[in-house]
């Protein structure tokens, strides 16, 4: 009798099975890190907001899967917070028309094929329905909403060719928790969420054919700090959210595995 595997007592020919089923396991987890590598290999992201906590955690992923990554951030001072690891370090400001437009006409013309378009950029604010402003709750919805889904619009063309080169481009969003349910006080930035995430489940239908995959991610409160940078209003005491990690990590796991919703509940593991 000699230790096994797991430690407990076992004979000889049980152990060496175990062991073996260990060397297995092992193997398979080999194979399937090097298959994710593989897949993300060579393939071109764009990541809008790759400058904040998420978006830089889900860059980083992806390159170390092999993947190249340009990453946008709003304005020169806030693209010091960009990964250094980044094929190419972009300028967006969402609230913008013109930049939108600029980045768009850039990314078309750009030679390298074009395999994904990750938005994890976003503005939140807080307040009543009556309290918010007209003012207020459109530029929510412009960052939110309307200018990453002008941005991937004006993209259609150079992902189309992606998919037609059987390269499976993805489109992706993060609409949140919010986008499955409503919460006091924050109407504005609900309503902008919610749009957006039904805009990705029409466009999923209209890219079907086209074999362009959309993939909407629906974690709940993530310790970002976004809710401290409100654009207005003050954000109620909320319980302590998800790592940043925890939610990029199956946010990218989501992306390799051909997911087309990740809703909250799989994040809560």
């Amino acid at each position: 009798m000699r230790p096994g595997p797991m430690g407990a007592l076992c004979p000889g020919l049980l152990c060496i099975a175990g062991e073996m089923a260990v060397a297995i396991g092992s193997v398979d987890s080999w194979v399937s890190r090097y298959s994710a590598v593989m897949q993300m290999s060579e393939k071109n992201f764009v990541v809008v907001g790759a400058n904040g906590v998420l978006g830089g955690l889900i860059a980083r992923d992806l390159m170390l899967r092999g993947a190249h990554v340009a990453g946008t951030a709003r304005t020169n001072e806030s693209a010091a917070q960009l990964p250094s690891t980044l094929t190419q370090s972009l300028l967006l400001d969402l609230e913008d028309p013109a930049s939108v437009q600029t980045l768009a006409t850039y990314l078309v013309d750009r030679p390298e094929p074009l395999d994904g378009v990750i938005n994890a950029a976003g503005i939140v604010g807080f307040g009543t329905a009556e309290a918010t402003t007209a003012d207020n709750a459109a530029r929510l919805m412009t960052v939110n909403h309307l200018a990453p889904a002008e941005l991937v619009s004006r993209l259609l063309p150079r992902l189309s060719e992606s998919a037609g080169a059987g390269r499976e481009p993805i489109i992706m969003g993060i609409t949140g928790i919010v986008s499955e349910q409503a919460f006091a006080g924050m109407a504005a930035y609900v309503a902008s969420k919610t749009a957006h995430a039904a805009w990705l489940r029409a466009l999923a239908l209209e890219l079907r054919r086209n074999k362009v995959r959309v993939l909407d991610a629906h974690p709940g409160h993530t310790e970002t700090g976004l809710a401290s940078r409100a654009v207005f209003g003050q954000a109620p005491a909320f319980p302590t959210g998800m790592t940043p990690e925890h939610v990029a990590q199956v946010i990218v796991a989501g992306i390799v595995a051909d997911e087309t919703d990740l809703a909250s509940e799989k994040f809560n593991s």
